[in-house]
């Protein structure tokens, strides 16, 4: 240890010796002695100071870098969340926009579907009303019968009688609408082209589609009962012998047909299925137009048997021989014999025109006006229930059968008359039947 220390007491002699430092000033020469110890204490400080000097550099320098590397994966960071908030704003506009469409979508579609209903709503509504003013027209034909007074015996419509088959009958529009409904392309629910939010509008568009193709049924329908039931008819007031175009088509177009108005609505601005549904609505509505004006005409025709009692039919329309002088003679009407005093009922309804004893050999004797040009009378009462100018309904009583005027016996004389000519009543009331037998 001893020999260690020499050595660096040597080594330490050899740099720092002694010096001296000699100083001038005003001629003087001044100096300072510098000792080995003074110059390596010196020597420490020195050292001391430019290792401070030194470390604070470095340190700077490092902690600059630090900054500069903290601030950078700052902007790194805040770029990146920056970014991120970028596309989750335009994720959330994408998604508010796709909301907005869907809404729109929705919307319109329920706008057209409320439409859509609401016509067809009408549509049954009116159509129920004219089958449940048929019904009662069929209940009260039913309650008088047949010429014979024979009550329906089954629930079939007798048609073959008066309407011989088509040879090729047309194809029903249900039918078609099926083929048609069934043909249409399918989606599936889940398509991988639509996401999430295609498959929402994807099931919302299907179920609108079916919808449509249910009313378009519904339509359908209305459309073929209504035509059905108005061709029924029509062929109902055929077999009467009535001209039917001049019952059903007025010779004076009134104010009344022609009060129509409301905006005007370009039908190109609707889409594809509301165009086509309200093509077919209107066809629809129109059917039950016909049906309804039918049922307006067919309701005031004379179709029922003025004895709704048991009764016995005497005399038919045409040439006969006259029950009195024996001669031949035309019978304008025809005569059912019953007890005395049975009620005579109203065949229509209609205003009554002439109550009272009109001579001719008519008797007690009850005019009504049913309007559309019909007229019907009844004849031989014993006592008359009516005064001119009151309404009365189907089946309302107008008088009792009697034998007043040029009779051989309780009966009553039965005339339709129309625009002043009379036809067949057994062929009205022949008629009738085929609207009560439903």
């Amino acid at each position: 240890m001893s020999r260690r220390s020499g050595k660096l007491r040597r080594v330490l002699s050899r740099f720092f010796k002694e010096r001296q430092i000699y100083h001038r000033s005003d001629g003087v020469v001044h100096f300072i002695s510098m000792s080995s110890k003074t110059q390596i204490a010196l020597s420490i400080v020195i050292g001391a100071a430019l290792l401070w000097v030194a470390y604070s550099s470095v340190n700077v320098v490092f902690k600059e870098q630090i900054i500069v590397a903290k601030e950078r994966d700052s902007r790194i960071m805040e770029t990146t969340y920056s970014k991120r908030l970028h596309d989750a704003q335009r994720a959330y506009d994408d998604v508010s926009s796709l909301n907005q469409i869907i809404q729109q979508n929705f919307d319109e579609t329920m706008v057209d579907i409320s439409t859509r209903h609401q016509m067809l709503r009408n549509m049954v509504e009116r159509k129920s009303t004219i089958d449940q003013g048929l019904d009662a027209l069929a209940a009260g034909l039913a309650e008088a019968g047949d010429p014979n007074g024979q009550k329906p015996t089954n629930g079939n419509r007798v048609m073959v009688d008066i309407a011989p088959g088509e040879p090729t009958p047309r194809q029903s529009r249900l039918s078609v609408i099926r083929k048609a409904a069934e043909s249409m392309p399918q989606d599936p629910a889940g398509s991988e082209s639509g996401g999430t939010s295609g498959g929402a509008i994807d099931l919302m568009e299907k179920a609108e589609t079916d919808l449509f193709v249910e009313q378009m049924l519904l339509l359908a329908a209305v459309e073929e009962k209504a035509n059905a039931e108005r061709n029924h008819l029509k062929l109902v007031l055929t077999s009467t012998g009535a001209p039917v175009d001049a019952l059903l088509t007025p010779a004076k177009i009134s104010n009344l047909v022609l009060a129509q108005g409301g905006p005007f609505i370009d039908a190109a601005n609707m889409s594809g299925t509301s165009s086509e549904f309200f093509h077919h609505a209107n066809r629809t509505a129109a059917a039950v137009d016909e049906l309804e004006a039918m049922h307006a005409v067919i309701k005031y025709v004379p179709l029922s048997s003025p004895l709704t009692v048991s009764r016995r039919f005497t005399s038919g329309y045409g040439v006969r021989r006259d029950p009195i002088n024996g001669r031949h003679s035309s019978h304008h009407g025809i005569d059912f014999a019953a007890p005395w005093a049975s009620p005579v009922t109203a065949t229509a309804a209609g205003v009554v025109k002439l109550a009272g004893n009109r001579g001719g050999g008519f008797g007690r004797m009850v005019e009504i006006d049913h309007g559309n040009g019909f007229i019907t009378r009844y004849a031989h009462m014993s006592r008359i229930s009516v005064k001119a100018g009151q309404k009365v309904n189907l089946h309302d009583k107008v008088g009792e059968l009697g034998n007043s005027g040029r009779s051989t016996g309780p009966h009553v004389h039965y005339e339709i008359l129309f625009r002043g000519k009379p036809l067949n009543p057994r062929r009205f009331i022949e008629a009738g039947r085929y609207v009560f037998e439903s």
